[in-house]
């Protein structure tokens, strides 16, 4: 199978402008085989580095938010002057041949699975030449990052978790893989989600306290994973227990630091990338696609009605964050920019890939389907999420669905081009309705649940390369 085989690691940091313009480290790369990789800390310590620049790498984390966005209703593509950057996404004519984000994902995903399935097979070794805190720091990297993987690719190819544990998932590699191997067939979705579990409880259990880098995994970021997995398996004491531990103890960025844009971490950044002038992705970053005041792609708007109907004027996520001219109206007539994802001419912003208010919003829901004396604790945190924003909001104190639907509006508020919504659409099984009030042009603008491209293709080249995934094709694309 393709991407499970990893017989050489080019361990050399490299940060690239675009796609079609990669920048080259100036040092040559140190090429190591994977058995040389683990004869030492230092080099284990480098091969863990190179798998986090994977991470956010230009076609992983960084392309994989606007997908979501874009696919979710409430983000759009320009029709014009998009540098082809997702436009058949956001028009869902993705073909086998022919994705701009799911493609890659299907490779950045497999690619970060294959190194850390030899990682994780060297940790069980007890002559490797590792401190306990050592190697308990690197399995716990490796599980987070295999599950991680697994979740977006999982959410991306396959029927969400509740409609069904026995639908077709996503081949599921555990052990390094070589040539002669038997291609992988697609697990069941059912299988998929138990090893996420698995990889991200025992992660959780033995992530060293001292790890505390929000650039790289620690405790609360791994409860931060698991608590969006259970929230996807309905587990809802579960979620809102994990939720509860990674939020607590996190200070939530005040209104003014969140309308200052996320281009610096801030106090409630779980997890993030830590972009440098040296190392980052250019102009194939998230500000890219969202700012037009600096050079990028500018090719990413809000929907306008999405805007006008959920936010108050004194909402610090709403127009006090869009770009407008003086009498309010948007500076693109046919949507409204947003300030949230600001670009700068050194391309070193930071890019975020989870909050604690994320976490406040998935215990509330939890709690709300929970119920009873539950419901309590989900107003409080869903109160401390509509305060911070508005200074003039008031707690509604709602019950039974009404909560529930008011915790789901207000996640789509706070996490707006973050990379949630079509993800909450999936996992929801909600159709997807676009207005072409908002601004958005592409036909039709309803798609359904149950309509064959909410899934995306498996990418021709993975069934070029294996005839046991070729009839698992999902349905709609040939095979």
């Amino acid at each position: 199978m393709r991407l499970l085989f990893i017989p050489l690691l080019v361990m050399a940091l490299s940060f690239s402008a675009c796609d079609d313009d990669r920048l080259l480290n100036p040092d040559p790369p140190l090429a190591i085989t994977i058995d040389q990789a683990f004869t030492n800390a230092e080099i284990f310590q480098t091969y863990m580095n190179g798998i986090y620049d994977e991470l956010s790498d230009g076609a992983n984390m960084p392309r994989l938010v606007p997908w979501v966005d874009v696919r979710g209703g409430d983000a759009l593509v320009i029709p014009t002057g998009n540098f082809s950057r997702y436009p058949i996404e956001y028009n869902f004519t993705e073909t086998p041949n022919a994705a701009y984000g799911s493609d890659d994902q299907w490779f950045q995903a497999y690619d970060i699975i294959g190194l850390c399935n030899p990682a994780l097979q060297a940790l069980e070794d007890p002559d490797v030449p590792l401190t306990d805190d050592t190697k308990a720091l690197f399995e716990a990297e490796c599980r987070a990052f295999r599950a991680l993987s697994y979740h977006n690719l999982i959410r991306i190819f396959a029927q969400p978790y509740a409609a069904g544990r026995d639908n077709l998932g996503v081949p599921l590699s555990l052990t390094p893989a070589s040539p002669t191997d038997e291609p992988l067939p697609r697990a069941t979705v059912g299988a998929v989600y138990d090893q996420m579990v698995a990889d991200l409880v025992r992660a959780e259990a033995i992530m060293p306290a001292t790890a505390t880098d929000i650039f790289k995994w620690t405790r609360k970021s791994i409860q931060g994973v698991l608590a969006r997995v259970y929230l996807d398996m309905g587990m809802w004491t579960e979620a809102a227990a994990m939720a509860e531990a990674a939020l607590d103890g996190v200070t939530l960025m005040t209104a003014a630091e969140y309308q200052a844009g996320f281009d610096e971490a801030t106090s409630e950044w779980l997890l993030g990338g830590g972009i440098t002038a040296d190392d980052n992705n250019g102009f194939v970053s998230i500000h890219s696609f969202w700012d037009t005041r600096r050079l990028g792609y500018s090719s990413l708007r809000l929907d306008m009605t999405f805007i006008d109907d959920n936010f108050t004027a004194t909402d610090a996520r709403g127009f006090p964050l869009l770009r407008v001219d003086g009498a309010g109206a948007p500076i693109v007539s046919t949507a409204y920019i947003t300030n949230k994802w600001e670009h700068n001419t050194g391309f070193n912003q930071d890019e975020v890939y989870m909050r604690a208010s994320e976490m406040y919003l998935i215990a509330a829901e939890a709690y709300a389907r929970l119920g009873g004396a539950n419901e309590t604790r989900a107003n409080e945190l869903l109160f401390a999420i509509q305060s911070r924003a508005d200074a003039a909001a008031v707690a509604t104190n709602a019950s039974g669905q009404a909560l529930i639907d008011e915790v789901l509006l207000e996640r789509r508020k706070e996490l707006y081009a973050e990379g949630f919504r079509y993800f909450d659409l999936q996992r929801l099984q909600l159709d997807l309705e676009r207005s072409a009030a908002g601004g958005h042009y592409a036909n039709p603008l309803n798609i359904p649940f149950g309509d064959f491209r909410r899934l995306s293709p498996i990418p021709q080249f993975e069934l070029d390369g294996n005839p046991n995934i070729r009839p698992q094709q999902n349905p709609g694309y040939g095979n």
